[in-house]
């Protein structure tokens, strides 16, 4: 079926609206929690996500003022910002957090140099990794002697391509954008090391090229193009792992690549796309959250040979449920706006910019 004449841009603006509202009516004193782990729920980190993809969506600019002065208030003495104000500073939460302060008047030239400073402090040849092995995340863990966090300290593609989107401008994020362009070329999708399926890190490269006014070769693109069409669902959206049943974060994040790629002729996918992620929307605004997130143990260096994950705790080997869905709505509502910004993406009879 060509669904091309079932959207418009009150459709698409009304989803966003929508889920935007959703969110701000979980978000108290300034921040939004979500991801239970053996170490609490994050504040920080998730505030630093979920404000980074809706602010420019939301007119709630007493909202964003006390989120973004939550975030000033919880950066660490080391320069950056850490999962919660109990765990160490991290690489992923100063990049989330620091997008989502681009647009706040008081975070200073100083503040963003030491959370630069502290962000690429992580660097190690081709990528970024999320703590440092003479970190306290040792301390915080109570890691014994042998014990290994050679996982949790070596360079991981998640971190290190939101590093990039985080300072842009940065000479090192050439090399990231290589390193990961590579893997992209070698495997057609790159996995992530904190998430589940390969959509997340995948997705944010494209972001990122389409920043530096990069893309793709082309037969990469046709490539990609045709993964991502190959792996969805009937409805048009996409799953975790092999399970038939839609993942909204997952159908977002895939939303959002179908909009970077620039392959003439191969509209319907990323149509049957919208379609099924406008469809999945609950009543209240909502996308449902799944078990997204998830923790290898600290000596793990490749989560894709881990055949284990049954911790029930949040600890290592374990998955993380999203929530009431912050990370897949906050993304479904980028992911639809990419989709209106988009040109070519509408029929006839709807209104376009």
């Amino acid at each position: 079926m060509d669904l091309r004449h079932k959207f418009d841009r009150k459709l698409v603006d009304a989803a966003i609206k929508k889920g935007v509202n959703y969110l701000w009516s979980l978000n108290k004193n300034g921040k939004w929690t979500g991801f239970p782990t053996l170490a609490g729920e994050s504040d920080i980190w998730v505030t630093g996500f979920v404000l980074t993809h809706i602010n420019h969506l939301s007119g709630f600019t007493e909202g964003i003022d006390k989120s973004q002065k939550f975030l000033l208030n919880s950066r660490q003495p080391a320069g950056g910002w850490s999962y919660s104000a109990q765990v160490p500073p991290d690489a992923d939460s100063t990049a989330w957090c620091l997008m989502a302060l681009k647009s706040c008047p008081k975070m200073t030239d100083m503040a963003i140099e030491e959370a630069q400073t502290f962000l690429w402090s992580h660097f190690s040849g081709h990528g970024i990794s999320t703590f440092l092995s003479n970190s306290a995340i040792c301390e915080f863990i109570e890691a014994t002697a042998n014990m290994s966090v050679s996982g949790w300290t070596s360079a991981h593609t998640d971190v290190s391509i939101a590093s990039a989107l985080a300072d842009i401008q940065n000479t090192k994020v050439i090399k990231i954008i290589k390193w990961l362009s590579e893997i992209q070329k070698k495997e057609g999708l790159v996995n992530s090391y904190w998430w589940r399926g390969p959509y997340y890190t995948t997705t944010l490269l494209l972001r990122a090229l389409s920043l530096k006014n990069l893309q793709l070769p082309e037969i990469d693109s046709r490539k990609l193009m045709s993964i991502l069409t190959n792996n969805q669902l009937d409805s048009g959206g996409f799953s975790q792992d092999s399970s038939a049943t839609l993942d909204s974060f997952s159908t977002a994040l895939a939303l959002e690549s179908f909009c970077h790629l620039s392959v003439p002729g191969q509209p319907q996918g990323k149509i049957n796309c919208a379609h099924a992620l406008l469809q999945s929307q609950q009543e209240n605004g909502a996308w449902s959250g799944d078990f997204s997130m998830r923790i290898p143990a600290p000596d793990v260096m490749d989560p894709e040979l881990n055949t284990s994950w049954n911790n029930a705790d949040g600890g290592g080997n374990s998955f993380i449920e999203d929530k009431d869905g912050l990370f897949a709505t906050a993304m479904a509502c980028y992911a639809l706006d990419c989709y209106k910004q988009d040109q070519g993406n509408f029929g006839p009879n709807t209104n376009t910019h």
